[in-house]
């Protein structure tokens, strides 16, 4: 604790300042690919197609991958508590049957020039029957995929008597509160370069 309260000197501000500091975009290999994201533009739906042919024609695109090319890659995992019941309900790399929110990753567009894997992806036609989404969080559940529900786990953590703290409080208060839409708004997002050496059979990142 010999820290708190002690002005520290900051570690990362030297490369920055002086201009030598190096992000995802100042990193180029030889023949590297750059990929863009496909995502929805449906909040829930059931995916009919995906028509790349114009993309993949474009002069540049090496590929434009779908669930199908990644189906062998496990969905992502839980970082925090595990809960029972809850692993059917992790999400795929790329969606699969279903969209279940505006901006899912749908199709994955390698390119060998950023500007024409962006130029790729506004190619690629996304076919969507769309399903009723669930927008109130105190609404009943709706079908997730088939045989379960949006309701994935109750979760109830308790801990004493809480029903005699209730009966021998001298106030209780009772109240029901509503929480505003809101989502995740990086302030530094992130970015991912990786290189197959083929001599070494190693794939660094």
């Amino acid at each position: 604790m010999s820290i708190i309260g002690r002005s520290l000197e900051r570690l990362e501000d030297r490369p920055l300042v002086t201009g030598r500091g190096e992000f995802a975009g100042d990193v180029a290999f030889p023949h590297m690919l750059h990929l863009r994201l496909v995502r929805s533009a449906h909040a829930h739906g059931r995916l009919v197609s995906i028509e790349a042919n114009a993309a993949l024609a474009l002069p540049g695109v090496a590929a434009v991958w779908t669930f199908a090319d990644v189906a062998e890659i496990p969905p992502i995992d839980f970082r925090l508590s595990r809960i029972e019941g809850l692993a059917p309900y992790r999400q795929p790399i790329l969606a699969r049957e279903r969209v279940r929110y505006v901006g899912e990753p749908v199709a994955a567009v390698f390119a060998s020039d950023p500007y024409v894997a962006e130029d790729a992806a506004d190619l690629v036609i996304i076919e969507v029957d769309d399903l009723p989404p669930v927008l109130d969080a105190s609404a009943a559940p709706e079908e997730f995929e088939a045989g379960r529900s949006t309701e994935a786990a109750v979760v109830e953590k308790t801990y004493g008597d809480v029903a005699a703290a209730f009966r021998n409080a001298a106030v209780v208060v009772e109240l029901d509160l509503a929480i505003g839409r809101h989502s995740g708004v990086p302030l530094e997002t992130r970015g991912a370069i990786a290189r197959y050496d083929a001599a070494r059979d190693v794939l660094e990142l």
